[in-house]
């Protein structure tokens, strides 16, 4: 099978490792670049370094990006993604720097129409890159983004938490007429991962499985305790791309809200005459466990081959 050609705009975080180890197993991962989200831009860039270095891809380059959203105070997840973002213990020194061109010129280097553009976390980047060059950006292939929801939110009521980290920014991509799919939380809480995932993982005993499956027990500790297993959100705007025919998605027209009350980052279908609306494409059901065989494989052998 042919691997499609990406670049990762992430924010490691548990369930952005596990979607680097899903591109780099079923995609031509062309570059990774790093946003302030999960935890601070100096801890998602060592994470992304990191991952790379367990993963033995010292050819991936990683791009550091934005440190703090285009408008609103920066916020964090470390409650559900640990200190460091990946787990209670610091992540160690990756064997290499990031590279001197930051994210927003590696994004416009790497636009082209072969290559789709997958985002985990906040649009900051990709905002910042439509701001300074938004012809070249419209040569990506197509935007998947794992963020907002058409139902309820994880920060507030109707916001998911990368929306609501930078709604500046979902805003500025959903007027800019990217091509784009939006991974909500209404799709990415069908893909759910346990114990036994964890279990299974440890059995594997290889060197991604073992802190996969540590990452995933952190995160069955700090993440929802709803008795349903963790969501792999992030994952699911890979496999979207790798795995099309498993998902289901509806054509839709968007607002984020943008203002600083309750309201902010709710990511709302709305009539295709309203104001503002954006045409995107929202995802909305998963076949879960074929996914999540995906993800499972991923963590045992990002380097296998499909």
């Amino acid at each position: 099978m042919t691997r499609p050609p990406i670049v990762l705009d992430c924010d490691p975080g548990i369930d952005d490792a596990f979607a680097l180890f899903c591109a780099l197993r079923y995609c031509d991962l062309r570059a990774v670049t790093t946003v302030s989200g999960n935890v601070r831009i100096e801890d998602t860039t060592r994470n992304a370094l990191h991952l790379l270095d367990l993963t033995e891809r010292p050819d991936i380059p990683v791009h550091r990006g934005a440190e703090v959203p285009l408008e609103v105070e920066p916020s964090f997840a470390a409650y559900v993604h640990g200190p460091s973002g990946l787990g209670a213990d610091p992540t160690p020194a990756p064997s290499r720097d990031a590279e001197a061109t930051d994210a927003v010129e590696a994004l416009l280097a790497h636009a082209s129409e072969e290559v789709t553009l997958v985002a985990t976390g906040p649009l900051t980047n990709v905002a910042l890159a439509l701001r300074a060059d938004a012809q070249t950006m419209h040569r990506y292939r197509h935007v998947h983004w794992m963020g907002g929801s058409t139902t309820t939110g994880n920060v507030t009521d109707n916001a998911e938490f990368n929306a609501w980290a930078d709604p500046h920014a979902v805003d500025a991509v959903f007027r800019s007429g990217l091509p784009l799919s939006m991974y909500g939380l209404n799709l990415t809480r069908q893909v759910r991962m346990a114990a036994p995932h964890s279990a299974a993982l440890r059995q594997a005993a290889t060197n991604s499985s073992a802190k996969a499956a540590a990452f995933l027990e952190f995160y069955e500790a700090n993440g929802e305790q709803d008795g349903q297993g963790q969501p792999m959100h992030d994952p699911c705007a890979v496999l979207g791309l790798t795995d099309g025919a498993r998902f289901t998605t509806t054509p839709s027209h968007m607002v984020v809200d943008t203002a600083d009350d309750s309201t902010r980052g709710w990511t709302r279908v709305v009539d295709a005459d309203a104001t503002d609306a954006a045409p995107i494409t929202v995802v909305e059901t998963a076949d879960a466990p074929f996914l999540i065989e995906r993800i499972m494989a991923a963590a045992i052998a990002p380097d296998g081959e499909e």
